[in-house]
């Protein structure tokens, strides 16, 4: 999902503005376009406000110079059918936002590496290889390979690397279902956008249909822990914990076959930011993690942080990406009220 709908944080809202200009560079240049801007839509169970998610990210918007557009109940129903609009009195949809083709934009990204002359090895990094205290490169199943710098990008790989981040740095699984439906075009274009449905208090958000008719659904919850070589699975009370949220919102897809399911991975950081810096204890070593689950929208700004880190350049956005191994626990705003999936 690519929004810029980050409750009253203004720094996540800011770095997704910047990272949408990317997201259009890269439609632009690429063979086609890959981030789809079909408008987020963002519900409320209740009248929105103040403090609440939704109230707030409507607010930052709209201060911010966007016009998100205020749908009520019967706004609701008269242009998204599908959707049972008694569940949901308020809400907006925001005209910047959507969603973006994840795994061909990775393909697309390793194809430019590659252009550019960056080597790829598909092999285990088992190990550092270490001195005392400087990481002089990584062990892997083919052999030795040093290096001058280390960056540790390994997304939910990332605590079983670096252990010592244990404290700050966790693999959480999150359940995602797709359901098959009869017409897709019932479940696309402006009857059928992005959406979060009252996810700050149950953490439902989908998408629309994709070509082959799948309709995905996830959850922006608290998850649970695994290691990430089990990849976690799917329970079958998290398909009856779906099944009940659609029988109130979405009833057309109640009964619809589930013919899709995984855990998506995060690696859930102690206060849901990003950690973008220098181990200070292991010279050479850089760790760029701590997505958790909100990470692939910025895509286009996190490479050069990372890039800025290593080189040791300045960069606007790294003070609060900075290394910490304790401190608060917290969540993006979207995740702070929900509760833990059955």
């Amino acid at each position: 999902m690519i929004r810029m709908d980050y409750g009253a944080d203004v720094f996540y809202h800011e770095l997704a503005e910047v990272s949408l200009e990317g997201w259009d560079r890269w439609n632009a240049e690429w063979p086609r376009p890959l981030y789809h801007e079909d408008q987020f839509l963002v519900l409320s169970a209740g009248p929105m406000s103040p403090g609440g998610f939704e109230y707030e990210s409507h607010r930052v918007l709209t201060e911010r110079g966007y016009e998100p557009e205020r749908i009520d109940g019967s706004e609701l129903a008269r242009r998204c059918p599908a959707w049972n609009a008694l569940e949901y009195a308020d809400g907006y949809l925001s005209p910047r936002g959507g969603w973006a083709e994840s795994g061909a934009v990775v393909t697309q990204l390793l194809e430019l590496c590659a252009e550019a002359g960056v080597q790829t090895r598909p092999t285990a990094c088992t190990a550092f290889l270490t001195d005392d205290t400087r990481i002089l490169g990584v062990q892997t199943a083919e052999g030795d390979i040093l290096a001058d710098e280390v960056v540790v990008c390994a997304g939910a790989w990332t605590p079983a690397l670096v252990p010592w981040l244990g404290p700050t740095l966790k693999t959480i699984a999150q359940p995602v279902l797709h359901f098959g439906v009869e017409d897709p075009d019932d479940f696309r274009g402006p009857r059928f956008p992005p959406f979060a449905a009252d996810i700050a208090g149950t953490g439902w958000y989908g998408f629309p249909a994709l070509d082959d008719g799948r309709v995905k659904l996830g959850h922006h919850g608290h998850g649970y822990e695994v290691n990430a070589d089990e990849k976690g699975r799917v329970e079958v009370d998290h398909i009856a914990h779906a099944r009940a949220f659609l029988a109130k919102a979405l009833p057309s897809l109640a009964e619809a076959p589930v013919v899709g399911s995984r855990v998506c991975l995060y690696c859930d950081s102690l206060d849901g930011d990003l950690l973008i810096d220098r181990d200070p204890d292991r010279e050479g070593l850089v760790v760029a993690a701590g997505g958790s689950g909100h990470g692939f929208k910025f895509a286009p700004v996190i490479g050069e942080i990372v890039a800025d880190v290593v080189e040791g350049r300045s960069n606007p956005w790294r003070e609060r990406f900075r290394w910490r191994t304790g401190g608060k626990s917290g969540r993006e705003e979207a995740r702070l009220q929900n509760g833990r999936d059955p």
